[in-house]
C-alpha cells in the first residue's frame, strides 16, 4: 500500500444541529489527519448504496489505531459521511476500510471547518 492520501477525520454530532433552513446540519469538531489508501468502490456496493438513498464515493484503507469513530472524513477539500466501517480479518485488524459518501445527502449540509 503507498499511504500517499491524507484524510482529516472528524467527530460530527448530527442530533440536534439546524442549519437556516431547519436542515439537520452537523457540529463538527476539529479533525486528525491521517494517512490513507484511496480504493475503488465496486460496482456492486455502489447499486446497494443507491438503493437505501446514499451515493458510495469513495474507499480508505487507514490504520485501525488511528480511527476513533468518526463520522465524518473530509479529503480533498470536502466533507463525506462515513457511511460503513469494515476491518478486515485478513490483516489481523491492523487496517480499518472507510466507505464514505457526500455530507449533502440525506440530510447532511456542507459546512466550511
Amino acid at each position: 500500500m503507498k499511504w500517499s492520501d491524507v484524510i482529516t477525520l472528524i467527530h460530527a454530532d448530527f442530533s440536534l444541529a439546524t442549519d437556516p433552513e431547519g436542515f439537520t446540519a452537523p457540529e463538527l469538531a476539529k479533525g486528525a489527519e491521517v494517512f490513507a489508501n484511496k480504493k475503488s468502490v465496486g460496482f456492486n456496493e455502489f447499486f446497494k448504496a443507491q438503493q437505501a438513498g446514499y451515493t458510495e464515493q469513495l474507499k480508505f484503507d487507514l490504520y485501525t489505531a488511528e480511527y476513533e469513530g468518526q463520522t465524518v472524513a473530509k479529503y480533498d477539500g470536502k466533507l463525506f459521511r462515513i457511511l460503513r466501517t469494515y476491518i478486515d480479518p485478513k490483516t489481523e485488524g491492523e487496517y480499518i476500510e472507510l466507505t464514505l459518501s457526500d455530507l449533502k445527502e440525506r440530510g447532511g449540509v456542507q459546512n466550511g471547518l
